[in-house]
């Protein structure tokens, strides 16, 4: 399995962390592993999911929330129906924006 170096830098300082100790056998790699797998939740799964989105796939399921509320509107439509005043009043109704009215800045908290 390849791992990013930054999550490995991470996972070695936590194991010298917890391999500071007078007594009991070395903790591995796979111990801590083992351990942060359990701890993972359903919020963090849809966080992951979240994080995964490209801007096209972030346009593409505003595009298919309109659909449902205001019927069919092709992709070519929807990008210039982004760049007028409306749009931001029907970001604001998917509670999409943070108060600076900027795309998607609620889901990468």
């Amino acid at each position: 399995m390849r791992v990013r170096q930054s999550a490995k830098e991470r996972a070695g300082i936590l194991l010298l962390a917890a391999n500071r100790k007078t007594l009991g056998r070395k903790i591995k790699f796979e111990d801590l592993f083992d351990l942060a797998l359990g701890l993972v939740t359903d919020e963090h799964l849809t966080l992951l999911q979240e994080r995964s989105l490209s801007n096209e796939d972030q346009k593409e399921r505003l595009r298919e929330k309109y659909i449902a509320i205001h019927g069919s509107i092709s992709r070519d439509a929807f990008t210039g129906y982004m760049m007028t005043a409306d749009f931001q009043d029907f970001l604001n109704e998917q509670g999409s924006t943070d108060s600076s009215g900027i795309l998607g800045t609620r889901l990468s908290a």
